[in-house]
């Protein structure tokens, strides 16, 4: 198992800069919005393997693994061709077998918060296909974690529900 501790008191978590590719933009002109899940997702499998130690490897070795439960997108703004942008990942709330994050892409250019997603996930005995808790070292290292992204400030769309404004 690697050594994460090094980056467990990182508040929130940060992605290396990625770039809107040339591929990614739709005939509206702007990042379509399935590269914006792709953004999210290639994040979100990055805490899970290298800082929670419980992404693919795991899973490949110990038949166990995340499912996503429930997620919530929000689009504040539009992404061009060639814009730089990172992805933020803070633990909301978590248990023994679920944990609740929030990530967000920042653009560099426009120095703003451009789309939140807000995930829940829960962890599966693969052969089973049951609910099972999180191994006790990992379920530290999140509570660990958790208590550290306390002190950050979240996006204001989180947990907000989706309606029409009346």
């Amino acid at each position: 198992m690697k050594n994460h501790s090094s980056n467990e008191n990182k508040s929130p978590f940060v992605t290396d800069i990625k770039c809107v590719l040339p591929e990614w933009i739709d005939y509206n002109g702007h990042m379509n919005v399935v590269f914006y899940t792709l953004a999210f997702d290639s994040s979100l499998d990055f805490f899970l393997e290298e800082i929670l130690g419980i992404g693919k490897t795991h899973a490949i070795k110990k038949k166990q693994g995340p499912f996503v439960l429930q997620a919530h997108y929000h689009y504040l703004n539009e992404m061009s061709l060639n814009e730089e942008f990172n992805v933020r990942l803070l633990v909301v709330d978590c248990d023994q077998k679920r944990m609740h994050l929030c990530l967000d892409i920042f653009s560099k250019k426009q120095k703003q918060v451009i789309a939140v997603a807000e995930k829940v996930l829960i962890n599966v005995n693969l052969k089973l296909r049951k609910v099972e808790p999180y191994p006790v070292w990992a379920y530290e290292r999140l509570i660990k974690i958790k208590k550290t992204h306390e002190k950050t400030s979240f996006p204001n769309v989180l947990g907000k529900k989706i309606s029409l404004k009346k």
